[in-house]
């Protein structure tokens, strides 16, 4: 496997902890609780968990 760049391997890791999250909330677990065990603000993860609106 090629070595992925520094952005490429952010990028990556974005996505492995939005898909973490939805594992999350499916299992239960309140946003709010999420956002404080990340240490980030909980309209991050409310944004994370919105559905998101179709292109048009």
């Amino acid at each position: 496997m090629a070595k992925m760049n520094e952005q490429g391997q952010v990028e990556l890791l974005e996505q492995i902890k939005r898909l973490l999250v939805l594992g999350l909330n499916h299992q239960g677990v309140q946003g709010r609780r999420i956002a404080d065990v990340l240490g980030v603000d909980p309209a991050i993860v409310s944004r994370i968990l919105s559905p998101k609106k179709g292109k048009k």
